[in-house]
């Protein structure tokens, strides 16, 4: 068909069939490349906005973390008040002789006693600095066993008990704190003479203590050997 084809059909065809060529080197060389860059940029660009929103949710998480952080400052204040990280025990009759409202009377400390919880005391664990006589349970939570003794009215000393009592209390599933968290473990008292209304008791409690995370011990040093191998 090209043979019998005149000189002026032969020109079209080959004009044709140049510009067919022409169109495929710049499909092949300019366009198709264009095409994978473009996919190439919206693969990115997509990776870019996930990289986004991760960053949008990890800074509105720390917004929130920034909001709650007064309460939970508060909060851990209030715990650091019901178990602090000291015996303070003198402290701690001041306390509850405040919050009973008893002012005549008198709450003094007897004696610290050995813990008697099954773990060793603390003072043999390395790095810990607890009241002598504390003994850290399960969960690092320490235990301080004492006694004090009282002199005053009954209902002074019924107020007294009250206040240790509700210091730290359940409520609703909520954790209420108004004091020291302590434990009456027994009572014994007794007229402090016959022509007095005053009693003298003997009462034994325990304290807790937030106990000190010990710190690791230093890895020994290799000794260096003659020769230095």
């Amino acid at each position: 068909m090209i043979a019998s084809a005149s000189p002026h059909q032969r020109m079209m065809i080959a004009t044709v069939v140049a510009g067919l060529a022409l169109l495929a080197a710049l499909w092949m060389l300019a366009i198709s490349p264009k095409r994978t860059e473009s996919a190439q940029v919206k693969a990115n660009v997509a990776t870019q906005q996930q990289r986004l929103a991760a960053a949008n949710t990890q800074l509105a998480s720390y917004q929130a973390a920034r909001n709650d952080y007064p309460t939970l400052l508060a909060e851990l204040r209030r715990l650091d008040g019901a178990v602090p990280a000291r015996g303070e025990i003198p402290a701690l009759l001041r306390e509850l002789q405040k919050r009973a409202g008893s002012r005549k009377s008198d709450l003094r400390l007897a004696a610290l006693e050995p813990g008697s919880a099954p773990a060793a005391p603390a003072a043999a664990t390395p790095g810990t600095s607890l009241t002598p006589g504390a003994t850290v349970g399960a969960g690092g939570l320490a235990t301080l066993p004492f006694s004090f003794a009282y002199t005053g009215e009954y209902f002074d000393l019924v107020d007294v008990l009250a206040a240790a009592r509700r210091a730290v209390t359940v409520k609703s599933g909520d954790l209420k704190i108004d004091g020291r968290l302590v434990t009456i473990e027994g009572l014994t008292f007794e007229r402090a003479n016959k022509e007095s209304s005053l009693i003298k008791a003997s009462i034994a409690g325990t304290a807790y203590i937030a106990a000190a995370t010990p710190q690791p011990a230093a890895l020994p040093t290799a000794a260096s050997t003659p020769g230095g191998s």
